[in-house]
């Protein structure tokens, strides 16, 4: 009699260790996947800035936000390639690897590389200030502030070393006509960090789309689930198109993959963004929406 209880006891203490096993190993294949690696550099002066502007282009300012829009996207790791931070990470290696310190930095040679690398360049660029005289009014001017900036950014997926594809961003700004006592002068740099956070946005929303197209997560009657949050650049109201992927698309000469034929089959309109998800309702559907499908503006 005791032995078998003893050996009910055992078979169910092991059974114990097999499920906590199991759901270890389970955990680990539902793991969330390694979010890809991005490094922005700073951009390039095109022809087309002059020399004029060049004095008001503050592409510090365009880098800082360009990371902080990825940063506040979530969907990407970023790794910086400013001068003065990667200065300053060696200094922190030479410093751990010292007597002083127990070396807890990344060792020389560990910074993380990018998956892509961003290269922007800035097409276009004014930013100027028109004062016009008062008639007959003396020493009075009627001023108005102006801006616009376009920027092409090439990404480079480092793993290939080809360009998976070409941004192009714009923004601009023109203030209300003031009446003021004096003339000359240039528009606060206000505008031109207002203008960088909306070029930076629209980079991240595009970079989003080309790693991570928009996806139909699940369909319930006339109800459509997305892969896209609030940091995924779309908007109640708004009206998106469906698409069924196709085959494959290979290069003949190199083998590369181009993507997938698409056979639209729809459009959708938002209704509600929540944080990590967004719901839609079918507007128009000429093949039955399902999970998969890409979901393009």
């Amino acid at each position: 009699m005791y032995n078998v209880w003893h050996i009910g006891r055992s078979t169910s203490h092991l059974l114990f260790i097999l499920v906590l096993l199991t759901g270890y190993v389970g955990g680990v294949k539902g793991a969330p996947k390694a979010k890809p690696v991005v490094a922005v550099k700073s951009a390039k002066i095109g022809e087309g800035v002059s020399q004029y502007a060049v004095k008001h282009l503050n592409l510090s300012t365009l880098l800082d936000e360009m990371e902080a829009s990825i940063q506040k996207n979530r969907k990407f790791n970023l790794v910086s390639r400013k001068t003065e931070v990667l200065q300053e990470l060696k200094e922190e290696q030479e410093f751990a690897s010292s007597q002083f310190a127990a070396g807890n930095a990344a060792q020389s040679g560990q910074f993380k590389n990018a998956n892509y690398l961003i290269l922007p360049t800035v097409q276009d660029f004014k930013f100027y200030r028109s004062s016009n005289p008062v008639p007959n009014l003396e020493n009075k001017y009627v001023r108005i502030d102006s801006g616009m900036i376009e920027v092409n950014a090439q990404i480079l997926d480092t793993t290939t070393g080809s360009i998976k594809t070409t941004f192009y961003m714009k923004s601009s700004f023109s203030t209300e006509k003031q009446v003021v006592n004096s003339k000359g002068g240039v528009p606060s740099s206000v505008y031109f960090t207002k203008m960088a956070k909306k070029v930076a946005s629209q980079m991240t929303d595009q970079l989003v789309d080309a790693v991570f197209p928009m996806k139909v997560l699940n369909v319930q009657g006339k109800q459509v689930f997305i892969n896209r949050g609030q940091d995924g650049g779309i908007k109640e109201g708004e009206t998106l198109r469906v698409f069924r992927p196709g085959i494959a698309l290979i290069d003949p000469d190199t083998g590369e993959n181009l993507g997938s034929a698409e056979t639209e089959i729809g459009q959708i309109k938002i209704s509600r963004v929540n944080p990590k998800f967004t719901i839609a309702v079918i507007t128009k559907e000429d093949d039955e929406i399902g999970k998969g499908d890409i979901v393009r503006k």
